[in-house]
């Protein structure tokens, strides 16, 4: 999901700012093996194998705002357990998630019927997710190291998993006056990657802050802070946790149980332990003449069109590393003909943080006219980590706004995004008509179950997108869902009548 923007964006910018004014000011170098000493002492966390610490709160989901002067959505967290084994480097994530925000708006899994469970874990090298009783892992290379950094990313984001990192690295140490209170701050690089920083007030952890570069946001911070410290068995340990990524809460949660030393298993399943983690291949899947479907990842798609003279893409999804390849296999379908449009659905990060890549490339992006402002402004910050193609082009982008719908079209072939206001994922969806070959491309409000017998997920949403298609009198026989499978429209009609019926018999 997206951060807010507007009056909010430009507070958040100031506190930015000021603290890093703050911090700015003269510092005094001090022994960081000294000052990690002291703070493992106070900490517990000399000893300190594993750890099993458990709370509830709440949390929100990272690039899904329902608009982008929108906050992320928040859920609330009933259960929450985390069990961390810091010698092997291996972290569980056990939390129910359940529907707070009434109206459900925005993305991240609303709405959610009763509880909601997700389980993800982390042990070295390999990285998978729970369902149910069955262990799924990353889909491919990329997801996998993805996955790898940020699941240590949260054992570093630990007051003792920050102390053993720092301690295993070079970290360097300094003081500091911060609004009054002479401080220690610790930094230090995690993998030859991360910089990460830590406060220390009297020897405990008070906030960490790690950088890393979003395919959105360019230069990012993923900052947790810590409150309420108390003694569990000669532990101390907070019983307040924030965390925000990207200068936005995405967790704040409330620790009423912490176990040190706790009997921590983190096996590697065997089905993940035999995987070998591979590059994934792009294959195109024609659906007509001149119009190919790209899974881009295990889930993910991007549609390209070919006109006479150039080339229409719908939809970049999450990266310029799903995007970037999916440009090379685009040019061999298509030889000899540019990309000049790249249609955006909405904003959720998922759907465009690819986006800069096809502008890289000279491409027109054509979203919904209330998105540009937002994409103007976050595509403005600073891209230093990891420059993009579009940085080190040089390129300015090129965006065209829809009002209503845009009509593509070279006397042969005719392409149409219309926007459908109103959804509660997202007021400003784009979806995407071929007449000729009755073909409709959407994202978000229809994706097939992988079971033809379930019913596919966010009703209300895929209402809206059914009463949107029946009111603009479209001949559909064939929906592309971004996520997922192509379906036919009489699947779209049935699973729209069956969710009537049900509510018929609810009331």
């Amino acid at each position: 999901m997206l951060p807010r923007t507007g009056a909010i964006m430009k507070k958040s910018l100031l506190v930015t700012i000021a603290v890093a004014m703050l911090w700015s000011m003269p510092a005094r170098a001090q022994n960081a093996s000294a000052a990690l000493d002291a703070a493992a002492r106070a900490l517990g966390a000399t000893n300190l194998k594993t750890i099993e610490f458990s709370g509830r709160g709440y949390d929100f989901m990272f690039g899904q705002a329902y608009d982008p002067t929108s906050p992320w959505p928040r859920f609330a967290v009933p259960r929450y357990i985390v069990s961390i084994d810091y010698a092997a480097g291996a972290i569980r994530d056990d939390r129910t998630r359940t529907q707070i925000q009434n109206p459900p708006l925005g993305g991240g899994f609303q709405p959610i019927a009763g509880e909601l469970r997700q389980i993800w874990v982390l042990n070295g090298t390999r990285a998978w997710n729970m369902v149910g009783q069955n262990a799924v892992p990353a889909e491919d290379e990329r997801d996998l190291r993805t996955a790898v950094e940020g699941r240590l990313g949260q054992i570093w984001l630990t007051p003792h998993g920050f102390i053993k990192a720092a301690m295993a690295a070079n970290a360097t140490a300094r003081t500091e006056n911060i609004r009054g209170v002479t401080k220690t701050i610790i930094s230090f690089r995690a993998l030859n990657k991360f910089k990460i920083e830590g406060v220390l007030n009297e020897n405990l952890v008070e906030w960490i802050q790690l950088w890393f570069d979003n395919p959105l946001l360019g230069d990012t911070t993923f900052e947790a802070s810590f409150s309420g410290y108390k003694d569990f068995g000669g532990v101390k340990f907070p019983t307040r946790i924030i965390q925000r990524d990207g200068g936005y809460p995405v967790l704040d949660v409330t620790i009423t149980d912490v176990k040190p030393n706790a009997a921590v298993a983190i096996d590697v399943p065997a089905n993940i332990a035999a995987m070998k983690a591979e590059p994934h291949v792009i294959k195109p899947e024609k659906l007509a003449e001149g119009v190919w479907s790209l899974p881009v990842d295990e889930r993910d798609h991007t549609v390209a069109i070919e006109f006479r003279d150039h080339i229409l893409v719908v939809e970049a999804p999450d990266s310029e590393a799903l995007s970037a390849p999916a440009i090379d296999v685009i040019k061999k379908l298509i030889p000899g003909k540019p990309i000049r449009y790249i249609i955006n659905t909405h904003t959720h990060s998922d759907h465009a943080g690819g986006l800069r890549t096809y502008a890289a490339e000279g491409a027109t992006i054509v979203t919904q006219r209330d998105n540009i402002p937002y994409f103007e402004q976050v595509w403005s910050y600073p891209r230093t980590i990891n420059p993009d193609r579009l940085s080190k082009s040089g390129r300015k982008p090129v965006f065209e706004g829809v009002v209503g719908s845009r009509i593509f079209s070279d006397g042969s072939r005719q392409v149409i995004a219309y926007h459908y206001p109103g959804n509660m994922h997202n007021p400003n969806m784009l979806m995407v008509y071929l007449p000729k070959e009755r073909i409709l491309i959407e994202a978000d409000s229809y994706n097939p179950p992988a079971n033809a017998n379930t019913p596919p997920a966010g009703f209300p949403n895929l209402v809206h997108f059914y009463e949107a298609v029946e009111r603009l009198r479209l001949d559909v026989d064939q929906v592309v869902p971004i996520h997922d499978r192509p379906a036919t429209y009489d699947a779209v009609r049935k699973a729209v009548e069956t969710f009537r019926d049900s509510q018929l018999s609810y009331k």
